[in-house]
């Protein structure tokens, strides 16, 4: 017991490092899953206030926060993997960033795929990973991403997606806005610091 114990204590101090592509894909979709919904479900019931406990039983609602949750997933999926890629980038050479995007794109595809469809996207992400490889493609060509330069993407999608109506949400935009950057600043740092970005960057080129 005591060693286990240990071992946990350990693992949040020291945590692995990030070298495969296996450890990368972990690693952003907990993280995309922990922002979308963190920041869904915190909003929703600070809103509401007492009245959240009935909301939440709702079928309306949880179907439409469902929706908001995971569109929320995709984006902050996709604006992490724009991160990655600026922390990449100095490790691969001029012409072989061009392959470094499909792998980071291809990720993307494949975490959204290994989902269960949900009932709002019943034919899938395709339309969702295709616009993502253009925008990472993009990103790849102009000046190195921070978290503050792509945390809006994210806020924005998860705000018009909000199962609250807008009349009631509409003076709340920074409130949720302040909410995603600072979740994404601590994912990026995070990531930062356990990446091991030459290492990374060869798995994914292989």
């Amino acid at each position: 017991m005591a060693d286990s114990v240990l071992r946990r204590i350990v693992s949040r101090l020291r945590p692995a490092p990030i070298a495969t592509r296996a450890e990368l894909e972990s690693f952003l979709e907990e993280r995309a899953l922990l922002i979308a919904q963190k920041c869904a479900i915190d909003y929703c019931r600070g809103k509401t206030g007492l009245a959240s406990y009935a909301l939440f039983t709702e079928k309306p609602f949880l179907d439409a926060l469902e929706v908001c949750r995971w569109e929320a997933f995709a984006a902050v999926l996709g604006d992490l993997l724009i991160l990655a890629e600026t922390a990449l980038r100095p490790h691969a050479e001029p012409p072989e960033r061009e392959r470094l995007c499909a792998a980071l794109a291809a990720l993307h595809a494949r975490i959204l795929a290994s989902k269960p469809a949900p009932g709002h996207r019943a034919e899938g992400w395709h339309d969702v990973a295709a616009a993502f490889a253009l925008a990472l493609k993009a990103a790849s060509t102009g000046a190195p991403r921070e978290a503050l330069d792509v945390a809006d993407h994210s806020a924005r999608r998860l705000f018009e997606t909000l199962p609250i109506h807008s009349t009631y949400r509409e003076l709340d935009q920074e409130v949720v806005y302040g909410a995603v950057r600072f979740r994404m600043i601590a994912v990026n740092q995070e990531m930062r610091s356990r990446i091991a970005p030459a290492d990374l960057a060869r798995a994914l080129l292989a």
